[in-house]
């Protein structure tokens, strides 16, 4: 069980024609939810990870998916696995 959690949240720019691909691709990965604008092409992420460096790799791998525009981290908190209840 790891040491810590790390919970974050993104939002993702596509253009509105690619959101809905982007938007599966996304639902598919490992620690990842997708919240809502799609219809927009502003995807809302949130991420669940075990250490903040999962959090900068799973963003990078996010910016460099086909038909992303954009990957911004918009907040990160983090808190002892335990507290978790």
């Amino acid at each position: 069980m790891p040491d810590e959690v790390h919970i974050s949240s993104l939002v993702v720019h596509s253009r509105p024609e690619h959101a809905r691909a982007v938007a599966d691709h996304l639902r598919g990965m490992d620690g990842v939810g997708v919240c809502g604008g799609t219809a927009a092409g502003k995807i809302i992420v949130t991420l669940e990870t075990a250490t903040e460096g999962e959090v900068v790799e799973r963003l990078n791998t996010i910016q460099l998916l086909d038909g992303v525009l954009a990957a911004t981290l918009v907040f990160h908190h983090f808190e002892p696995a335990q507290d978790r209840s």
